[in-house]
């Protein structure tokens, strides 16, 4: 073994990545009977991965529920590499610190990965997409909405979820392996705010349009707001007053008292959900 830093790793496929990494588990099979001898001994049981990748961009390369070949190179030529389910991104704006949008990827074995050989390249030329100038729209549900921006937004997070179930049969080799499951949103924002009368009321349904450039924008039909946390007052400090607002998908509504089946659209305009 050697000592290698990190600054030539890369994941194939992928751009702008910051840091990649995988873990793997095997579910030992421990036991003790008349002939242990008071003693224990193992098996090996089912093994199991998962990973995560940290990359600047708005939008993932992969989403949850997808699957894909993992190939993360340390230097270019070894890595790790094998077939995954995505199971969740998060996208993060940081608006009042101007930071660059960036995007966590996590996901989970769908058959054994392999420790060796793994060529992996980033030759795109860097164009980070800041926070800055970024913005959040909202609207009632409606056949045509109008929306309003919201002000004064402080930092905004989109996670997507796709809950996939694990099997391990006769046929997976002592391998974990996954399916697609249902897909779900979270969103949640921080404002600066001088009546708390404006926050949305915990049940009330907006179309959402969070944006990436001037003109760009996740298209989010519906989301449902819950939790209103951090309505704090600080007179002594003294701080700026805010809130910070939690929704979640509510993919289905009523529009002119029709049901109605909402979507997920990336920033391409590109139908996410419902699933093709």
């Amino acid at each position: 073994m050697a000592v290698l830093a990190g600054v030539a790793g890369a994941v194939d496929g992928s751009n702008a990545i910051r840091v990649w990494s995988v873990s793997t588990t095997n579910d030992l099979q421990a036991y003790v009977h008349s002939g242990t001898q008071q003693g224990t001994g193992r098996l090996a049981g089912n093994g199991d991965w998962s990973g995560n990748y940290t990359a600047y961009g708005h939008t993932p390369d992969v989403m949850p529920g997808e699957t894909f070949t993992f190939t993360g190179s340390i230097d270019g030529t070894n890595g790790a590499t094998g077939s995954a389910l995505v199971e969740s991104v998060e996208i993060a704006w940081d608006i009042e610190a101007g930071t660059i949008i960036q995007h966590v990827v996590n996901f989970a074995s769908n058959g054994a990965l392999t420790l060796g050989a793994a060529a992996a390249t980033d030759v795109v030329v860097p164009d980070p997409p800041t926070s800055i100038g970024c913005k959040l729209t909202l609207a009632a549900p409606a056949a045509t909405p109008a929306f309003s921006e919201v002000t004064d937004i402080r930092t905004m997070t989109l996670t997507i979820t796709s809950s996939n179930p694990s099997y391990a049969s006769s046929t997976t080799a002592a391998a974990t392996k996954r399916l697609r499951g249902n897909i779900d949103f979270t969103f949640t924002f921080s404002v600066y705010e001088d009546d708390f009368a404006d926050i949305p009321a915990a049940g009330d349904i907006q179309s959402a349009r969070v944006y990436v450039d001037a003109t760009t924008f996740w298209d989010l039909n519906w989301i449902m707001f819950g939790e209103a946390s951090g309505l704090e007052v600080d007179i002594e400090g003294p701080g700026i007053v805010g809130a910070t607002l939690n929704s979640s998908m509510n993919g289905f509504t009523g529009i002119a008292a029709t049901p109605t089946v909402g979507f997920i659209k990336t920033p391409a305009a590109v139908t996410y959900w419902p699933i093709p």
